[in-house]
């Protein structure tokens, strides 16, 4: 397709940044992923590229390795509540982000208080992330709401069901927003060329930064319901493409046509 070709940065002397969700957002539909590899080959000097998932890291550069996705310049794991930058060994900037949880954060704590009738534990075995308290869902609306009782209103953390079936709960100042915010702020990008894009519940936090959010057609109901406000852009074409769409609504990116 020549528009793989014909993508262009309408102004690649400002870079923006595009902080993405991987599956059904940037994976899923195949030719926005070999749009998404030509735009980052051509273009990488005109914005910067973070993946924000629930993957793992390793998960995130086998992927990367793989050639199923471009190398990013930054990884946000664990639904946002790790954040590696692929351009420093020492990662300076992810033990920034993770110094701002409160040390009293228990993540046994949560766990123990959580499990209970259609809602149990998610075994991560030695892979457990330290800020992410992962569930499994049944998927029934009052067991979630048997959830939300039994962990209480508490400001120290969020709570995101996603998918019908998971229930994540991480510290109040990680997740998937708050990692946005913090790139946003370090890298000292204009809050108007931030974009952000996602296709699941899980994503909803990086939709309540106020950044200009793009939602593929293929996005969850779960997300699409609460991602609502004008500068929410709800594309017609699915995953990568739907984000490229959102790019050009954005006034990101031109010569992109969607076929």
């Amino acid at each position: 397709m020549d528009n793989f070709f014909t993508v262009q940065p309408t102004h690649p002397e400002e870079p923006f940044l595009l902080a993405a969700d991987i599956d059904g957002t940037l994976l899923g539909d195949e030719p926005g992923e070999t749009m998404l590899k030509t735009f980052v080959k051509k273009h990488a000097s005109a914005f910067r590229l973070a993946y924000v998932t629930g993957r793992y890291r390793f998960s995130v550069l086998q992927l990367v390795e793989a050639g199923r996705l471009p190398r990013p310049d930054y990884i946000c794991s664990d639904v946002g509540t790790e954040l590696f930058d692929l351009h420093d060994p020492q990662n300076n900037l992810g033990q920034k982000f993770w110094s701002q949880v409160a040390p009293e954060w228990n993540l046994e704590a949560i766990y123990l208080r959580g499990e209970g009738e259609g809602v149990w534990r998610q075994d991560f075995g030695e892979s457990q992330p330290p800020f992410q308290a992962g569930f499994f869902w049944n998927g029934n609306p009052e067991t979630l709401e048997a959830f939300f009782a039994r962990l209480g209103k508490d400001d120290s953390y969020h709570i995101y069901p996603s998918y019908g079936e998971f229930i994540d709960v991480l510290p109040a100042p990680l997740g998937k927003g708050n990692v946005v915010r913090f790139l946003q702020k370090e890298l000292g990008v204009t809050e108007s060329r931030v974009i952000v894009a996602g296709d699941s519940g899980n994503d909803r936090q990086m939709f309540e930064t106020g950044f200009k959010g793009i939602i593929p057609v293929n996005a969850l109901e779960e997300l699409k319901e609460v991602a609502s406000q004008p500068w929410h852009y709800h594309s017609p074409l699915p995953a990568a493409r739907g984000v490229f769409d959102g790019l050009r609504h954005f006034g990101l990116i031109d010569g992109f046509h969607g076929d």
